[in-house]
């Protein structure tokens, strides 16, 4: 699984139901479903409350997930970030469907390690 690359956040005339801020980001993830095998995930964009995805296999709204982010940095072992998340709500776009995602609880701690790697990505951005 690649690293994720990271855009600066767009204004948009659009009115939206956003209680953080959202960075619009774009890699893969590794989205795991209890239960059934992990599969790769296509992250859209990622905020304090949660993230946005494109996959193969249909999930389902309130459905628990974890999510893995390749961390770039602060990851001897390689692991990446494990965060836990509900599904908001899912559509289906043509073959492939569609997801939003919302945090479940964490630490300001291990959201600190979320943006610090996403702080790493920006840095490195030509």
């Amino acid at each position: 699984m690649d690293s994720l690359s990271l855009k600066k956040p767009q204004n948009t005339q659009i009115n939206e139901r956003r209680n953080h801020l959202r960075l619009t980001a774009m890699g893969p993830v590794q989205l795991t479903v209890k239960g059934e095998e992990p599969q790769v995930a296509y992250l859209t964009g990622i905020g304090r409350g949660g993230l946005g995805v494109y996959l193969h296999r249909e999930i389902k709204p309130k459905q628990l997930v974890v999510v893995t982010l390749k961390l770039i940095e602060d990851d001897p072992a390689g692991d990446g970030l494990k965060i836990a998340a509900r599904v908001r709500w899912a559509n289906t776009v043509g073959r492939l469907h569609m997801a939003g995602l919302q945090f479940e609880p964490m630490s300001d701690q291990r959201y600190g390690l979320l943006l610090k790697h996403f702080k790493v990505m920006e840095n490195l951005q030509l």
